[in-house]
């Protein structure tokens, strides 16, 4: 098992620190060194996703950011150049912010690093066919160990684990890279003497796909409050041979997480693409979760038969529990 997801005998954990934001910004950008970085996805992937270290020594932010916030890198080189990338010209100079995908002590056990998961953007642009090469993603994924780039942050308080994080259950859904942050509090909670209950539901297109796999089944074989499930949504189906979502496998496991969901004191965090939410959100009405509310004039039919485009999704993601419902989607 690596130095990422055990403590290292000889060292006491860094405590909880107190929620800080904007430590660094544009203006005032620190200068990261990259540590080290690894693929996260299998090579037989058409993707290309890796974990990236950076250094905090001597900033501001050493032991001071929490799991559940982003930072900001400030892309440079080539993909930054307008010229070679036009297409994708309206991002080039724009901060691109990423989940911390590792805990508050960093992958280096002190708080000194911070981690991030970054996946190439590479696509056509639709009219053209031209490839557009994603300016922030492109650069962090090229890195190599010593290269320095502007970062700032951190950024978000509404993402966060509770304070008192070991009293608590957590239900985390993720989709793609959405997963970053979940690393990072399972890391945590472990790591602190967790004994209550976490569920991660985990869905990508294909088995390749799936990121930080080995550490999430390392998790699930040594803990058994631990429960670990994926939906590979390109190969595997449903009970009516649909493609499997993560809201099914919340569905296949309801008897035992809707009474978990009652709990006062559990967490439901959502992250990933913002589809996900038109399939969660019936799903949690349907099995009369507290974690919603039912917006006035709108009956739970209703909800089951809304298209994604539907301006209702508003009001139903204003009439979530706050505290207890948490989600980052794009």
């Amino acid at each position: 098992m690596t130095s990422a997801l055990e403590k290292p005998a000889d060292l006491s954990l860094l405590p909880i620190p107190e929620t800080v934001v904007n430590l660094y910004t544009p203006k005032r950008p620190f200068r990261a060194t990259v540590v080290s970085k690894y693929r996260i996805l299998d090579r037989s992937s058409p993707n290309y996703c890796w974990h990236v270290v950076f250094s905090l020594k001597d900033s501001e932010m050493v032991g001071k950011y929490r799991i559940g916030q982003s930072i900001g890198v400030m892309p440079n080189g080539r993909f930054n150049d307008a010229a070679f990338n036009y297409v994708h010209n309206a991002l080039t100079n724009q901060i691109r912010l990423y989940s911390i995908a590792s805990a508050s002590w960093g992958d280096d056990w002190k708080g000194e690093t911070v981690s991030l998961c970054v996946k190439r953007e590479v696509r056509e642009d639709e009219k053209t066919g031209e490839l557009v090469l994603g300016a922030a993603s492109n650069f962090i994924c090229d890195a190599k160990p010593g290269d320095e780039m502007f970062i700032t942050g951190p950024v978000g308080k509404s993402f966060l684990m509770p304070d008192d994080p070991l009293n608590h259950d957590y239900v985390f859904v993720a989709t793609g890279t959405g997963i970053a942050p979940f690393r990072g509090m399972l890391i945590e909670l472990f790591n602190r003497g967790f004994e209550r209950e976490a569920w991660l539901i985990f869905g990508v297109p294909y088995s390749t796909d799936i990121m930080y796999d080995k550490d999430f089944r390392y998790f699930a074989d040594h803990y058994p409050n631990f429960h670990y499930i994926t939906a590979i949504s390109r190969e595997q189906h449903n009970a009516m041979g649909r493609k499997l979502y993560v809201q099914v496998r919340l569905e296949q496991n309801q008897d035992s997480l809707a009474p978990l969901l009652e709990k006062p004191d559990v967490r439901f965090y959502m992250c990933g693409r913002k589809g996900m939410e038109y399939g969660i959100y019936p799903w949690l009405y349907r099995i009369g979760s507290n974690l919603v509310n039912l917006p006035e004039g709108l009956t739970l039919e209703d909800i089951q038969r809304l298209p994604q485009d539907a301006p209702e999704w508003s009001r139903i993601e204003r009439a979530r529990d706050r505290e207890r419902l948490l989600k980052e989607t794009y």
